[in-house]
Order: C-alpha cells, then sequence, then structure tokens
C-alpha cells in the first residue's frame, strides 16, 4: 500500500456506495483523494471520515462541470495518477417498449456518456503529465449478461465495457491503463429499487448467486485499488459477482 502515498487519486460517484468505499479505500493507502459527486452533503460526510480527501461537487452529465472536475482536481492534489469512474444511476426498471425517450438518455446520459466524458478529460490530463496513469470503470455484471426490465442500464454498462477496451487500445503507448471492474449485486442504495411485482432487484439476483450473499461495497473497492496498482492489465474487465456468471 505504501506505492499509493502521495498518489492523486480521482473518483466520481464518491457520495455514496462503492465509490464512497473506493474513496475511503484509497485514503487509507496513502493517495491524495478528490471526492465527486453530485450530492454536496454526501460528500461533506466523507470529508468528516478522511482528512487525505478533497471534494468537488460536479454532474457528470455535464461537460463543463467535468473538464472543470478534473482541472480541480489538479490542483487540488498536484498531478492525476489514477481516476475511479463510478458515478452511475439504475433507471427504471420497466419493460423496454414502455421506456419513454427521456428515461433511456438520462440513463446513457450518466452511465455511459458520464464515463466518456470523464475518460475524455482524465486522458487528456494524464497524457499531458507523462506520466502514465490508470483508470477503472465500474460496469456491472449485466454488462456480461442481459436482465429483463433493466434495458437502459444494462445497454449504457455494455457500452462501458467497449468503451474501456477500446481506451486502452488508444491509451496504452501514453502508459494509461483502463480497465473496469464489473460488481454483481451490491449492497447499494440501488438494491432498494423494484420492479412492479415490489421484489427488489437485490431478492431477484440474490437467488442465482453461488455465494448467497451481497457484496460490500469494500470488496469492490479493493478491487479497483488492485487495478489501479497492477501494472500490465489494460482492457480488462475484472467480474466481482459472487460466481453469477459462472453458472
Amino acid at each position: 500500500m505504501n506505492e499509493l502515498f502521495d498518489t492523486g487519486v480521482l473518483v466520481t460517484g464518491a457520495a455514496s456506495g462503492i465509490g464512497r468505499a473506493s474513496a475511503l479505500t484509497f485514503a487509507a493507502g496513502g493517495a491524495r483523494v478528490a471526492a465527486c459527486d453530485i450530492d454536496a452533503t454526501g460528500l461533506a460526510a466523507l470529508v468528516d471520515d478522511d482528512e487525505r480527501i478533497v471534494t468537488i461537487v460536479a454532474d457528470v452529465r455535464d461537460p463543463l462541470q467535468v473538464e472543470a472536475m478534473v482541472a480541480r482536481a489538479v490542483d487540488e492534489l498536484g498531478r492525476l495518477d489514477v481516476a475511479h469512474n463510478n458515478a452511475g444511476i439504475a433507471g427504471p426498471v420497466r419493460p423496454l417498449w414502455e421506456y419513454t425517450e427521456e428515461d433511456m438518455a438520462a440513463v446513457l446520459a450518466v452511465d455511459l456518456l458520464g464515463v466518456w466524458r470523464c475518460l475524455k478529460f482524465e486522458a487528456r490530463q494524464m497524457i499531458a503529465q507523462g506520466r502514465g496513469g490508470a483508470v477503472v470503470n465500474t460496469s456491472s455484471v449485466l454488462a456480461e449478461v442481459g436482465m429483463a426490465r433493466n434495458s437502459a442500464y444494462t445497454a449504457a454498462k455494455h457500452g462501458v465495457h467497449g468503451l474501456t477496451r477500446c481506451a486502452a487500445l488508444e491509451l496504452a503507448p501514453h502508459q494509461i491503463r483502463v480497465n473496469a471492474v464489473a460488481p454483481g449485486v451490491t449492497r447499494t442504495a440501488m438494491i432498494g429499487l423494484a420492479g412492479p411485482d415490489a421484489t427488489p432487484v437485490s431478492d431477484r439476483l440474490l437467488a442465482d448467486v453461488p455465494l448467497g450473499r451481497l457484496a460490500e461495497p469494500e470488496e469492490i473497492a479493493d478491487a479497483v485499488l488492485w487495478l489501479a496498482r497492477a501494472r500490465y492489465p489494460t482492457g480488462a474487465v475484472l467480474t466481482l459477482d459472487g460466481g453469477y456468471t459462472a453458472r
């Protein structure tokens, strides 16, 4: 963990769940962390937990805010070595033919285009620094399989897989590695969402998880940390699903 000392790390979606766990995990390892989210209240609570964390309120749907977020992170941290693009939303749980244009656009704007926007400005900064770097995107096990009544989220996360692989190829000459984690059902606010039968998403997924339990956000954060530190993986997707896709 000492090799993280004074590393500059940016984490989006850091006010709760996996992003919060990631920010705290990097800070515990000695990194200086810019925790970014649209939720100012959640970010304020995060700072109370670790003085190595600075907060930036930003909306990944807005390219100007994303550009400013990366610039401020560099101002606060001195440089950008690692980025964890984690901000995401779940979207409606309903058949695809009942989705509106607005439903689909809202999910893609955060879960796919938000990752692309972050990658775009992070890549520019890391290339300019000339020191290499590491980017980890949060995808989902639903990018490995389909899930009924979840077309927007599933499509967006399939897109994150493709974006991760393309970025890895384009940034490899600059020694910037780009990977993704694909969590299965994890103990975050999203698992409380329910479909029309009032069955929580977590219950529907957990029935098919061989390990028989939810992942904890800290377990996903540990994998993000490993991908950030490991020097050879790039273009990889690390699936963390308790055996869900091994069936």
